[in-house]
């Protein structure tokens, strides 16, 4: 029996291994602010401005809104 894969869950797939082999040498630590900063950097680009929370003081912040 073959598993038939869905092209988007094979491109998300995809992603998720990219991601797993650029961050397999650096630290639990290094690798939230590695996400931290893609995350931070896909909002600029889209003007969102979401709430997002520190884990480390459990408050939340309001992202800054770059105009590009």
């Amino acid at each position: 029996m073959t598993l038939k894969i869905d092209k988007s869950l094979a491109e998300v797939l995809e992603w998720r291994e990219k991601l797993r082999l650029e961050c397999e040498s650096m630290s639990q630590e290094e690798q939230i602010a590695y996400i931290h900063q893609g995350a931070q950097d896909f909002m600029r680009r889209h003007n969102l401005n979401l709430v997002t929370m520190d884990s480390s003081t459990r408050k939340t912040r309001h992202s800054n809104r770059i105009s590009q």
